[in-house]
Protein backbone atom coordinates (compact mmCIF):
# COMPACT_ATOMS: atom_id res chain seq x y z
CA UNK A 1 0.00 0.00 0.00
CA UNK A 2 1.34 3.68 -0.74
CA UNK A 3 0.99 6.22 1.20
CA UNK A 4 0.79 9.66 -0.01
CA UNK A 5 2.42 8.87 -3.12
CA UNK A 6 1.84 7.55 -6.89
CA UNK A 7 3.45 4.70 -8.95
CA UNK A 8 4.92 4.35 -12.53
CA UNK A 9 5.36 1.66 -14.15
CA UNK A 10 8.44 2.07 -16.90
CA UNK A 11 9.78 -0.53 -19.16
CA UNK A 12 9.64 -2.86 -16.50
CA UNK A 13 10.37 -1.34 -13.36
CA UNK A 14 8.55 -0.14 -10.83
CA UNK A 15 9.20 3.83 -9.60
CA UNK A 16 7.53 4.78 -6.68
CA UNK A 17 7.44 8.67 -6.01
CA UNK A 18 6.24 9.83 -2.78
CA UNK A 19 5.69 12.68 -1.05
CA UNK A 20 5.24 14.21 2.23
CA UNK A 21 2.41 14.88 4.78
CA UNK A 22 3.34 18.51 3.87
CA UNK A 23 2.93 18.51 0.32
CA UNK A 24 -0.59 16.51 1.06
CA UNK A 25 -1.51 19.68 3.24
CA UNK A 26 0.01 22.01 0.87
CA UNK A 27 -1.80 20.98 -1.74
CA UNK A 28 -5.07 20.47 0.20
CA UNK A 29 -5.10 23.92 1.74
CA UNK A 30 -4.29 25.51 -2.35
CA UNK A 31 -7.76 23.56 -3.32
CA UNK A 32 -9.65 24.96 -0.07
CA UNK A 33 -8.41 28.39 -1.01
CA UNK A 34 -9.39 28.29 -4.43
CA UNK A 35 -12.84 26.64 -3.66
CA UNK A 36 -15.92 28.36 -4.39
CA UNK A 37 -19.31 26.48 -3.88
CA UNK A 38 -21.10 24.79 -5.11
CA UNK A 39 -18.59 22.04 -5.29
CA UNK A 40 -17.82 18.34 -5.61
CA UNK A 41 -14.13 17.35 -4.63
CA UNK A 42 -14.18 13.06 -5.36
CA UNK A 43 -10.70 12.00 -3.51
CA UNK A 44 -10.07 8.14 -5.23
CA UNK A 45 -7.29 6.02 -3.55
CA UNK A 46 -7.22 2.83 -1.64
CA UNK A 47 -6.94 2.58 2.06
CA UNK A 48 -4.52 4.51 3.90
CA UNK A 49 -3.61 6.38 0.83
CA UNK A 50 -4.59 9.86 2.35
CA UNK A 51 -7.97 10.81 1.73
CA UNK A 52 -9.30 11.27 5.05
CA UNK A 53 -5.74 13.67 5.85
CA UNK A 54 -6.24 15.62 2.68
CA UNK A 55 -10.21 16.11 4.01
CA UNK A 56 -8.74 17.26 7.02
CA UNK A 57 -6.42 19.89 5.57
CA UNK A 58 -9.10 20.97 3.50
CA UNK A 59 -11.51 21.43 5.55
CA UNK A 60 -8.90 22.93 8.61
CA UNK A 61 -7.91 25.81 6.22
CA UNK A 62 -11.69 27.02 6.20
CA UNK A 63 -12.85 26.50 9.29
CA UNK A 64 -14.31 29.09 11.31
CA UNK A 65 -13.73 27.87 14.59
CA UNK A 66 -9.76 26.35 13.92
CA UNK A 67 -10.17 24.74 17.39
CA UNK A 68 -12.52 22.00 16.15
CA UNK A 69 -11.83 18.73 15.74
CA UNK A 70 -12.11 17.15 12.35
CA UNK A 71 -12.50 13.64 12.18
CA UNK A 72 -13.32 10.35 9.71
CA UNK A 73 -16.86 10.31 8.77
CA UNK A 74 -16.41 6.38 8.17
CA UNK A 75 -19.04 5.93 10.67
CA UNK A 76 -21.15 8.01 10.63
CA UNK A 77 -21.18 8.66 6.42
CA UNK A 78 -21.96 12.43 7.06
CA UNK A 79 -20.19 15.30 9.28
CA UNK A 80 -21.00 19.13 8.39
CA UNK A 81 -18.47 21.77 8.81
CA UNK A 82 -19.11 25.70 9.56
CA UNK A 83 -17.00 26.73 7.03
CA UNK A 84 -15.98 30.94 6.01
CA UNK A 85 -17.19 29.67 2.75
CA UNK A 86 -20.33 28.43 3.94
CA UNK A 87 -21.50 24.60 5.00
CA UNK A 88 -18.98 21.64 4.21
CA UNK A 89 -19.82 18.15 4.19
CA UNK A 90 -17.33 15.34 4.38
CA UNK A 91 -18.92 12.57 3.00
CA UNK A 92 -17.39 8.74 3.28
CA UNK A 93 -19.31 6.59 1.50
CA UNK A 94 -17.36 2.95 2.06
CA UNK A 95 -20.21 1.48 3.96
CA UNK A 96 -22.85 2.82 1.42
CA UNK A 97 -23.87 -0.50 -0.60
CA UNK A 98 -26.19 0.85 -3.03
CA UNK A 99 -27.59 4.46 -3.91
CA UNK A 100 -30.72 4.31 -2.44
CA UNK A 101 -28.76 4.86 0.54
CA UNK A 102 -27.08 7.89 -0.85
CA UNK A 103 -30.75 9.69 -1.91
CA UNK A 104 -31.61 9.33 1.92
CA UNK A 105 -28.83 11.07 3.02
CA UNK A 106 -29.46 14.39 1.23
CA UNK A 107 -26.04 14.45 -0.71
CA UNK A 108 -27.25 14.89 -3.74
CA UNK A 109 -29.34 18.43 -2.94
CA UNK A 110 -25.89 19.10 -1.05
CA UNK A 111 -23.63 18.84 -3.77
CA UNK A 112 -25.63 21.59 -5.61
CA UNK A 113 -25.17 24.38 -3.02
CA UNK A 114 -22.37 23.46 -0.99
CA UNK A 115 -18.31 22.30 -0.73
CA UNK A 116 -18.65 18.25 -0.34
CA UNK A 117 -14.83 16.31 -0.07
CA UNK A 118 -16.28 12.43 -0.68
CA UNK A 119 -14.22 9.57 -0.50
CA UNK A 120 -14.99 6.62 -1.90
CA UNK A 121 -16.67 8.16 -4.65
CA UNK A 122 -17.65 5.30 -6.84
CA UNK A 123 -21.39 5.14 -6.38
CA UNK A 124 -22.05 8.87 -6.70
CA UNK A 125 -20.60 9.25 -10.44
CA UNK A 126 -23.77 8.80 -12.00
CA UNK A 127 -25.10 11.96 -10.17
CA UNK A 128 -22.37 14.42 -10.76
CA UNK A 129 -22.93 15.36 -14.46
CA UNK A 130 -24.38 18.71 -13.83
CA UNK A 131 -21.94 19.91 -10.76
CA UNK A 132 -18.42 21.32 -10.34
CA UNK A 133 -16.08 18.58 -9.98
CA UNK A 134 -12.43 17.83 -8.56
CA UNK A 135 -11.01 14.25 -8.93
CA UNK A 136 -8.34 14.22 -6.74
CA UNK A 137 -6.03 10.96 -6.98
CA UNK A 138 -4.60 9.72 -4.17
Amino acid sequence: MLKYGYVLNFRGFQIIYKYSILKLKEKACEIAEKARAPLVVLLHGDLGTGKTAFSQFFIGELLKNKRQSITSPTFNIVHIYDSIKGPIWHVDLYRIENTSEIEELSLLEAMHQYICLIEWPDLIIPYIKNCNVINVEL
